[in-house]
């Protein structure tokens, strides 16, 4: 192989591997970012699950007033009917006191309801809490480890960056400049091989002559269709 389209090579797996490098930097905080909704997320269900449950409580409590504030008015009743006098009077009490037996009777029901919708809200409680201390311990560690990891490929990346540095410095000025265009436009990918017959960026087939020459190794060749460098790797 040519010695400047040799540095060219070099230079091209430079950058692959720097952009790689770079994806899987930027991945990172994309990652702990989503970790942080996933955390909030259960910590939101959670509140929600305590919210109801004081809500149902609440409710309970106040059934419970109303509860006590109706026997306290049946009994009321059932004391008056000690100092009725007419028949047609305590026909009336009786009939208030069996309104009030019945509307006890339907709040005793209510309440008793709530008692069990209570105890499904304290179990919803529960499982939430520990759903999100679970998550939260979880994204301690994993948060932790990417960091380090960041870190750790922060540290590749600017070792890699130095070197390319290096070896843009021995290409040749005209080459470098073929590559540099060629690396922008399509895509960073700027020096491909080529298998059999064909080119490995475009994966079109070369001409017989190109395929031959690139072989030979003498010339510095380009796709005809994609316009990258071309190399033999034998």
């Amino acid at each position: 192989m040519r010695e400047d389209l040799a540095q060219v090579v070099d230079l091209q797996n430079l950058d692959l591997e720097i952009a790689r490098l770079q994806r899987e930097v930027e991945k990172i905080p994309r990652e702990i970012a989503e970790l942080e909704q996933q955390l909030a997320s259960s910590r939101v269900a959670w509140e929600q699950a305590r919210e109801r449950l004081a809500a149902i409580e609440q409710l309970r409590r106040g059934k419970e007033r109303d509860e006590e504030e109706v026997k306290a008015e049946q009994g009321k009743r059932q004391t008056r009917l000690f100092e009725i006098k007419t028949n047609q009077e305590y026909a009336a009490v009786l009939k208030e006191i069996e309104g009030l037996k019945e509307r006890r009777s339907k709040l005793e029901d209510e309440i008793l309801e709530l008692f069990d919708q209570i105890e499904e809200a304290q179990g919803a409680v529960r499982n939430e809490g520990a759903l999100f201390q679970e998550r939260e311990k979880t994204f301690g560690e994993q948060r932790t480890t990417k960091e380090d990891e960041l870190k750790r490929l922060q540290g590749e990346l600017g070792l890699l960056e130095e070197k390319r540095r290096r070896q843009v410095s021995r290409v040749e000025p005209g080459l470098r400049q073929t590559y540099t265009r060629i690396l922008r436009s399509r895509g960073g990918v700027a020096v491909v091989p080529v298998k059999d017959g064909s080119c490995l960026g475009c994966h079109v087939a070369l001409t017989p002559q190109t395929y031959n020459e690139l072989r030979m190794g003498d010339l510095l060749l380009s796709c005809a269709n994609c316009q990258r460098i071309l190399y033999w790797k034998g």
